[in-house]
């Protein structure tokens, strides 16, 4: 420390102790404005209150810069954004910022007549107003920031609370708004003098055009070069250059491109920024011999670079890069496909990749390998990622498709062996059981060199805890190989499973003795139907020939059988061919195959319509064919009909809705004991009723009545029909409630002599009984709504009041600033539900409850069952309370309409 420093410590601990012993005397109010209290809050105000919240700014900020991970598949964004999500290592130290904040403005402000005689309350505001930013609590955000700018017009940190001002208008997707804020700004950026500001100012305008619908690339490289001769810190210069010359590359304006990824691999010390800058490099490719052999030749160096490893998937890509260029698909297939294969740790290259080939595959229609890696792509992409719905819904209607395609060509496979003699049928399984046993001993003895080499290499390994910068252990990847080596080496390769330590797995227990002394106590783990038959129990092992035989289908009524899974998923791929891929032509083969192979089938009538519409326009001659098939042999279905008149679903529907007014009608007809009048309305309607839950209702009435006006027999013959042929609809369920008023004995023998006081009695259940109904989703969704999070525990597994704890050391956390209610009660025998209340909408609450599921606290009981957390509103807290048969679906509720799973 030199005698400058010494002295300007000297000099501010003698003015707080003068402050200090002058405050005793006088008092340090706030709302008197004189000298002594200015002196008192501007002292302690900067060096106490502030001084906390300015270092948990900081730790804040180093949390943040943690959790970057950039996309270099793509132009980066000025700003790295983390998911929501993924707040959670900073949220502590941003609350306490906050906090800090706070304090420092309740205690220490001192405004008078619009002027504030606290020097550094700006101050405070500013690192809240950031604060809430990067807790992406936007709405907060905005209007600390617009206090700073209206009530802080001249003080240092104007500038700053402006640009971010418009920074938060942008991420709100408030475009024109920034853009206006940042115009406002534009006069003060023509100033040399404030170097930060420049910075700021034009790295947000930068921002804007790269985001903005209405953003200019051309804008946004002068605004880049704006910001780097404003001299920023050195990381984000770094960062500049590697966005220009990406934006420059996309330009076509390699030599300027070349520049700006030199001077990434000069300044950054970032390897990820610097090893992107060089495969950009590298990738600047002309076509020529020479430039290809130059690339490769570095290509090759660097993927025999062990600090290269994890980069090998953004080398091969790059490869792929070159054999695009080269026009060689083929070749480029095989470098996106090994770049999928190496991808290790970075997510958005192994989805770039998996995505590019599989549209690749895609526009070629081969739709099995396009699926594969649509899949993988779904498997691996960041929330984040562009298009990441689209690319979730492609990968899910591919998947569909295969799924059907397969089955096609497995009931293929099994009728063609199942057809095969004996021998023949004979000859297969051995091969099947040879080949399998020839793969399983491959791979053991591949296992067993790996194995080896593995146990050498680590002979002589030293397992330290920390590695010489002090890292612990499982963050130092080096030790965490040598430790796997070491492991391998001490104990072989093992299943990651309980015991795993054990080498062999069967040992006896206690229950195991039991059992061997009274085989009795053994549970019967025979599986039977519904009619009560033994399911035969399926063999596991694919050494056994009865593996290979088991679903063959050997008798005609499993080939029928088998036919119908061929005839409905022929159907079922076509349909996704038309509506999902539209791709007519494997629609029309798809749909023709089903004809040709299945002529009398279920599907062949829809498959004709179906094909009459698709070859329209497209080959008239097929068309008109399908067309001549329905008039002729199907000319009494609807197609037809439809056909010889485009608007007849239109009068049908207009006939339906007249049958339904009908219904009312007669309905009321029914209510008013008018038995005769309903049998008579209820015979005219049925035959022209063409939808289902009509008939049934109709069909209802009348049984009810007929009863009343027959006898009793009549009534439950009905009913039984009823059951027969609508079960699954309503009326099936009034139709078993009613029955069930009938002894056993009166339903076997249907006693055609009615008996009066058994009729009484049944009409008065039908007038007085309750019905019960099937369990329905008492459930709706309302993103607005107050909501609450609840945590079913079982008991019997975890203490409820740990639970609490853990509960509140994660509030105390992560929401330092909120308060909330927790508390518990049963729900059931086994399980209590803790209740964290409570949320303004939905969004708040998927918050945290996506903190919570990934906090070391929790995560691990909740992959285990023992917590099953919801986010839950209000409306539907008390259904879930108060219908304990609903509360079934509301797994299947959260996951489709909070977690947006299928």
């Amino acid at each position: 420390m030199n005698l400058k420093q010494k002295t300007h410590i000297t000099n501010i601990l003698a003015l707080m102790l003068l402050v200090i012993a002058m405050i005793g005397v006088t008092g340090c109010s706030t709302s008197k404005n004189t000298a002594i209290n200015r002196a008192y809050h501007n002292v302690t105000c900067k060096y106490n209150v502030l001084w906390n919240g300015q270092q948990a700014f900081k730790s804040a900020e180093t949390e943040l810069n943690k959790l970057s991970k950039d996309n270099y598949t793509t132009i980066l964004p000025v700003y790295y954004y983390p998911a929501k999500s993924d707040l959670g290592p900073a949220l502590s130290h941003l609350d306490r910022t906050i906090e800090k904040s706070s304090k420092a403005i309740y205690k220490h402000s001192m405004l008078f007549k619009g002027k504030e005689y606290v020097k550094t309350i700006d101050d405070a505001y500013l690192i809240m107003g950031k604060s809430y930013f990067y807790k992406q609590d936007y709405v907060q955000a905005q209007r600390v920031f617009s206090y700073i700018t209206h009530n802080f017009p001249k003080s240092n940190t104007y500038n700053e609370a402006a640009v971010m001002l418009a920074r938060t208008a942008l991420r709100q997707n408030y475009f024109s708004s920034a853009d206006e804020q940042l115009e406002n700004l534009h006069y003060l950026a023509t100033s040399k003098k404030n170097k930060k500001f420049n910075v700021l100012f034009n790295a947000a305008k930068a921002e804007y055009h790269l985001t903005a619908p209405d953003g200019d690339r051309q804008e946004a490289i002068d605004y880049l070069n704006n910001a780097i001769e404003a001299h920023p810190k050195r990381e984000f210069k770094a960062r500049l250059n590697l966005i220009l010359g990406q934006l420059y590359e996309q330009m076509n304006q390699q030599a300027e491109a070349q520049k700006r990824f030199e001077q990434v691999i000069k300044k950054s010390s970032n390897y990820e920024m610097v090893f992107s800058a060089q495969m950009h490099l590298a990738s600047n490719y002309d076509g020529s011999p020479s430039a290809r052999n130059a690339i490769t030749k570095q290509f090759k160096k660097m993927l025999a670079e062990e600090k290269n490893e994890d980069f090998k998937d953004q080398i091969f890509y790059a490869y792929s890069e070159i054999a695009r260029i080269d026009e060689n698909d083929t070749l480029r297939k095989n470098y996106l496909a090994k770049s999928v294969a190496t991808s290790t740790t970075n997510n958005y290259q192994r989805t770039f990749s998996s995505l590019t080939l599989a549209d690749l595959y895609f526009n070629e229609n081969e739709y099995r390998k396009a699926q594969a890696y649509y899949d993988t792509a779904a498997l691996s992409i960041p929330k984040n990622y562009p298009d990441y719905d689209h690319v979730i819904q492609k990968s899910r209607v591919l998947k569909d498709l295969v799924d059907k395609l397969d089955e096609i060509d497995l009931q293929d496979s099994l009728q063609r062996i199942a057809k095969m003699s004996d021998s023949q049928r004979k000859a297969w399984v051995q091969k099947m059981i040879a080949d399998y046993t020839e793969a399983e001993r491959k791979a053991a003895a591949e296992e067993a060199e790996r194995m080896l080499a593995m146990q050498n290499a680590a002979s002589y390994t030293n397992i330290n805890t920390t590695s010489s910068n002090g890292k612990w252990y499982f963050y130092n990847q080096s030790l965490v190989t040598s430790g796997q080596q070491d492991f391998y080496r001490r104990w072989g390769n093992r299943k990651l499973e309980d015991n795993w330590f054990i080498s062999n797995k069967q040992q006896i227990s206690f229950d195991d003795m039991a059992l061997m002394n009274d085989p009795s106590l053994a549970p019967d783990s025979v599986e039977y139907d519904d009619d009560g038959n033994p399911i035969p129990k399926r063999e596991t092992d694919p050494k056994k020939e009865a593996y290979y035989l088991q679903d063959l289908p050997m008798t005609p009524g499993a080939i029928d059988s088998s036919n119908a899974i061929i005839a409905k998923n022929l159907y079922e791929a076509g349909y996704i061919y038309r509506d999902l891929l539209h791709d007519i032509p494997r629609a029309c083969a798809s749909f023709e195959s089903l004809l040709q192979r299945f002529p009398d089938g279920e599907y062949t009538l829809p498959a004709t319509y179906l094909l009459y519409t698709l070859y329209q326009g497209v080959d008239q001659v097929k068309s008109d064919h399908y067309k001549d098939i329905l008039l002729t042999k199907y000319a009494n279905t609807d197609y037809a009909k439809l056909i010889k008149d485009p608007h007849y679903y239109e009068r049908l529907a207009e006939e339906q809705k007249t049958l339904e007014r009908q219904y009312e009608n007669v309905y009321a007809q029914f209510n008013n004991k008018q038995w005769g009048a309903v049998v008579q309305a209820a015979d005219a309607a049925i035959p022209q009723c063409t939808d289902p839950v009509l008939k049934s209702k109709y069909t209802y009435l009348r049984t009810v009545a007929a009863g009343q006006v027959f006898n009793e027999d009549t009534l439950i013959k009905g009913l039984q029909r009823i059951i027969s042929e609508f079960p699954t609809t309503e009326v099936a369920d009034l139709a078993r409630t009613y029955l069930s008023i009938f002894d056993a004995q009166k339903l076997a023998s249907l006693n055609p002599v009615p008996a009066a006081d058994s009729a009484a009695s049944a009409q008065k259940g039908l007038q007085g009984a309750t019905v019960p109904k099937t369990p329905s989703n008492p459930f709706n969704y309302n993103a607005d709504e107050m909501h609450y999070i609840i945590l079913l525990v079982t008991t019997a597994d975890l203490p409820v009041q740990t639970v609490k704890q853990n509960v509140a050391t994660f509030n105390q956390t992560y929401f330092s600033l909120q308060r909330f209610n927790v508390n518990s009660f049963y729900v059931n025998n086994t399980q209590q539900m803790v209740t964290i209340a409570k949320f303004t909408n939905a969004e708040l609450a998927m918050n945290y409850y996506n903190l919570l599921v990934k906090d070391e606290m929790f995560s691990a009981d909740i992959n285990r069952k023992t917590i099953i957390p919801y986010a839950i509103s209000a409306v539907n807290y008390t259904s879930f309370y108060n219908n304990k048969e609903g509360r079934v679906f509301y797994d299947d509720f959260f996951k489709e309409h909070y977690l947006q799973e299928p």
